[in-house]
């Protein structure tokens, strides 16, 4: 049964991929009213937020858009740093949310920060306590590269309240700037909606994992 649940859990974090896509490709095709590319609206919210310290550089690829806080620096993938959409224009201010997150140094950022790197580890050291184990022939081992990767995945979680309360301060900035107008607000809204249900199913296909090495361990 837990093989089914994570294959259509997996079925249906593709679709919802892909429907983000789709949505990209929609809305950046739509200019925005102000005519503004991706890079400028990052730079007048920066600024409007006495963020001047923070570094805009392109990033090469399609929506490999990302803000690293150990650097302040913020990178947008060429089309939203220089197009003049609505896609850009969200894809720009959510990566500026995140900066406005460190700045205000929001919790589960900086909480998140400090766990992945230990996530990373333990994740990678329990694939290879869980394959050492079944070689060996040893349950302890399992249970204990089980236990590990639980650990691992649990971290990610931590992204979905950062990303969504990204998204929420990216639309009070392009507001409160008057940097929308109602129709670019609700491309905006669109945009961000699409984007957030990718971490949503991108954790329901880490939940489901969990779920069969939780299975896997109290069976043993």
């Amino acid at each position: 049964m837990i093989i089914v649940i994570g294959i259509v859990t997996w079925l249906a974090a593709a679709g919802v991929r892909w429907w983000m896509m789709q949505t990209y490709a929609r809305w950046r095709e739509v200019p925005n009213t102000i005519g503004a590319n991706g890079h400028a609206i990052a730079r007048h919210i920066l600024d409007a937020n006495g963020l001047q310290s923070v570094q805009l550089e392109v990033a090469a690829g399609t929506l490999t858009d990302h803000y690293i806080p150990s650097q302040d620096r913020l990178r947008l993938s060429e089309a939203v740093n220089n197009q003049a959409s609505i896609a850009s224009l969200a894809v720009a201010a959510h990566e500026v949310g995140h900066a406005l997150q460190d700045f205000d140094e929001y919790k589960p950022m900086k909480l998140k920060a400090l766990l992945m790197p230990l996530a990373a580890i333990s994740n990678n050291i329990g694939i290879g306590v869980m394959l050492f184990g079944m070689m060996s022939g040893s349950g302890g081992l399992i249970n204990i590269g089980m236990l590990m990767l639980f650990s691992g995945i649990g971290g990610q979680l931590l992204t979905l309240p950062i990303e969504f309360d990204a998204s929420k301060r990216a639309l009070d900035e392009l507001v409160r700037l008057r940097l929308v107008d109602d129709k670019d607000l609700q491309g905006a809204k669109s945009m961000l909606r699409a984007a957030a249900m990718t971490y949503v199913a991108g954790a329901a296909t880490s939940f489901a994992f969990l779920a069969f090495i939780l299975l896997k361990f109290f069976k043993r």
